[in-house]
């Protein structure tokens, strides 16, 4: 039986995908349900905007709030369930190196633009862009409410991997992050890639320590 694919008898195993995604763009891909989504920042120091859209329900999408929620916090951790606006999860947290990522801030509107730009290039209509969950950015909440952000700690080859839940379609855009400290300036390419068996990845980083 595949790694990780929750439902073998469906048929032949769904197609995967490996996209460099270049610096300032944005590119989408198909997921189904078992297979393994993993972003990877291949030079370090970028943020991945990470947007989903449910399958043939273009007004149900990926929610960082909706995820925050959920889960009663505002950290992604390994086994987090990041669920819908509808509250149904989506994707769940298998592997992690970085462990620094945020559910708080907007897109920026270079990186609406770039996701814009890929859903009409893919012939994709969606009821709105929600905000974005950003892989490797690095923002916490201090205890008088202040937003602090710190430069983007990713090492080159940095990678985050999710098991899809609910089939979809996922965007991924290597942009500059809403505010200008807390990703790579010029913004860096990042890598996507949508798997059926965990053995078709590389191994990850060792834990971040800093």
């Amino acid at each position: 039986m595949p790694l990780l694919m929750t439902d073998p008898e469906r048929g032949p195993l769904p197609r995967e995908a490996d996209v460099h995604v270049p610096a300032g763009r944005a590119a989408v891909l198909d997921v189904r349900r078992g297979q393994l989504l993993s972003i990877e920042t291949p030079e370090g120091g970028q943020v991945a905007g990470l947007f989903g859209w449910v399958a043939g329900s273009s007004d149900e999408w990926l929610s960082p709030h909706h995820t925050r929620v959920f889960g009663g916090t505002f950290h992604l951790r390994m086994g987090t369930r990041m669920v819908t606006n509808r509250r149904r999860p989506m994707l769940v947290i298998g592997r992690d190196s970085l462990r620094r990522h945020d559910l708080l801030l907007p897109a920026s509107e270079a990186t609406v633009a770039a996701v814009a730009s890929a859903l009409a290039a893919r012939g994709a209509e969606v009821a709105r862009i929600p905000d974005p969950v950003n892989l490797f950015l690095d923002a916490e909440l201090a205890t008088d409410g202040r937003i602090i952000v710190r430069p983007c700690p990713a090492r080159p080859g940095e990678r985050w991997t999710a098991r899809v839940l609910i089939d979809g379609l996922v965007a991924v855009a290597a942009c500059p992050a809403g505010l200008p400290e807390a990703s790579a300036d010029p913004p860096r390419p990042v890598r996507a890639r949508v798997t059926n068996l965990v053995g078709g990845l590389p191994e990850d980083l060792p834990l971040f320590a800093g």
